[in-house]
């Protein structure tokens, strides 16, 4: 498949790493410098323009929420078939059905999964949208070399990736708030403290290979949850 792909922002750019190798990608972005640098470490090929990617089997939009109508529009603009493939969170398929002309399809693949963490060699769960079911076959196919790839509602990832997320910065703050409170005021033994035994902790607690110790904890939370819960 020749596969375009608009945005090489840190997801973008993952994106890329992932499946040079396993498809024809074509890649642009607005910034040629920047274009011109992905591309050249990943050795796919840089367009000048969306004009450019309209022999493509689908096109993935890497770009932030905002761009994501805009880059829908100028598709439509074109007046040929194409087929886009959405990753922005906070876009869902009904409003990219609502954008596109009737040439235009559009289906939601969106990510459980963190750009930097991915970069590590982390792979993410990938949810490919559920409609429209004759490009569901496709994208699921595209997205393997990705991550864990699953079918269903892809419009829960943003509830998902929001409640991780600010359940992680809460445990974040509240850790170098005690911390202090605690008389440690070393902005490198608090940054360590969260970024060595908290996000490892968590990562063991999410992989199921905690240790004694941190089982016991872990039981300490469960009891504390239920009896706070009972008292609801």
């Amino acid at each position: 498949m020749r596969i375009g792909l608009i945005g090489t922002g840190r997801m973008g750019k993952e994106l890329i790493r992932r499946l040079a190798t396993k498809v024809n990608m074509v890649v642009y972005d607005r910034n040629p410098a920047i274009l011109k640098a992905v591309t050249r470490e990943w050795r796919v090929t840089e367009v000048e323009s969306l004009e450019a990617m309209m022999d493509c089997s689908a096109v993935i939009l890497a770009v932030p929420d905002k761009e994501v109508v805009g880059c829908i529009k100028a598709f439509n603009r074109l007046d040929t078939e194409m087929v886009l493939i959405n990753i922005a969170t906070n876009i869902t398929q009904k409003e990219l059905e609502q954008v596109a002309s009737e040439s235009v399809r559009c289906i939601s693949v969106k990510i459980v999964g963190n750009a930097g963490e991915m970069a590590l060699g982390g792979d993410p769960v990938v949810i490919v949208n559920e409609r429209p079911q004759d490009l569901v076959v496709m994208a699921k196919k595209l997205f393997a070399p990705v991550g864990q790839v699953v079918q269903g509602n892809a419009d829960v990832v943003q509830m998902i990736n929001t409640v991780a997320a600010e359940k992680a910065l809460a445990a974040a703050v509240d850790i170098e708030e005690t911390l202090i409170g605690q008389g440690i005021r070393d902005d490198e033994i608090i940054r360590g403290a969260i970024r060595q035994v908290a996000a490892g902790v968590i990562r063991a607690y999410a992989d199921q290979e905690l240790g004694p110790f941190a089982r016991e904890i872990v039981r300490g939370v469960w009891a504390k949850m239920k009896i706070d819960n009972s008292g609801d």
